[in-house]
């Protein structure tokens, strides 16, 4: 197997897409998982209700809460270790209606943990109805609650569509790879497009597949796309994901070791 080699595609603020070389789809599928479920962040786990005179019953609110994706400084933690910094910072509220409450009315008192974004609605207070309480925060992981997960990860075999120009029409599959941005390849017998993305052919086509046209999985390559909530740049969620990997499987050597001393 070829040296893992990792080529991006694109990259934006929240998202980054990139292709995976030299891997297996177990290592694939690793990654993927230790990226949503093994990468820590903090949320919201406990909340101390002083009032609520809202609509709203206490664990209604508490549950709004910890589903606010809250930044987390990764300088200050060992987010890579496998045991989790005992830390806990406390964002607190005192409100009374009219108002309707959003995440950017919690106070921290730790500035680097706090809401990513202030505009997500908590709860409507009416008039003279008030929302007192303490809600605090802590690391964890996505394994054991969605709160924790820090984005999305999911991938793609990377697959390569051979279309014979005996194909009738066959220029409108090349028209439509080139809208969107798919690299093609082109001789005198066939046209030879790469799924960088999701590609499907119009259903006209469906009766030349497996003919005519042919996909070719490229083995042991995948289209990788990972998405942050926020809490952590995208690029540090798949760094953090690869040396939790690596010190997972170090573990595991280590303890295969000592059984065979």
């Amino acid at each position: 197997m070829r040296k893992m080699q990792i080529k991006i595609l694109e990259k934006r603020d929240d998202a980054i897409r990139f292709i995976l070389e030299g891997v297996d789809v177990a290592f694939a599928n690793a990654l993927r998982r230790t990226i949503i479920g093994e990468v820590p962040t903090f949320a919201v786990d406990e909340v101390e209700f002083y009032e609520n005179d809202s609509a709203l019953f206490d664990e209604i609110i508490a549950h709004r809460l910890a589903l606010i994706p809250l930044t987390t400084p990764s300088d200050r933690f060992e987010l890579d270790a496998l045991e989790l910094d005992d830390y806990t910072a406390t964002l607190s509220l005192e409100a009374e209606g009219p108002a309707i409450i959003y995440s950017g009315d919690l106070k921290s008192d730790d500035p680097d943990i706090r809401p990513v974004t202030p505009d997500i609605p908590i709860v409507k207070l009416a008039e003279g109805q008030r929302l007192v309480f303490n809600a605090y925060a802590k690391l964890g992981r996505g394994k054991d609650h969605a709160k924790w997960q820090p984005g999305f990860a999911y991938y793609k075999y990377l697959t390569k569509v051979h279309v014979s120009k005996d194909v009738p029409n066959w220029e409108k599959i090349k028209e439509l790879a080139a809208r969107k941005k798919l690299p093609i390849e082109e001789n005198e017998n066939e046209l030879i497009v790469t799924t960088v993305t999701s590609f499907y052919l119009p259903r006209e086509f469906d009766q030349y597949l497996g003919d005519k046209i042919k996909e070719e999985v490229v083995l042991n390559t995948f289209v990788f796309t990972v998405e942050s909530n926020g809490e952590l740049p995208v690029e540090e969620i798949v760094r953090l994901a690869l040396k939790i990997l690596m010190r997972k499987s170090d573990k595991f050597i280590n303890e295969l070791h000592k059984l065979a001393e």
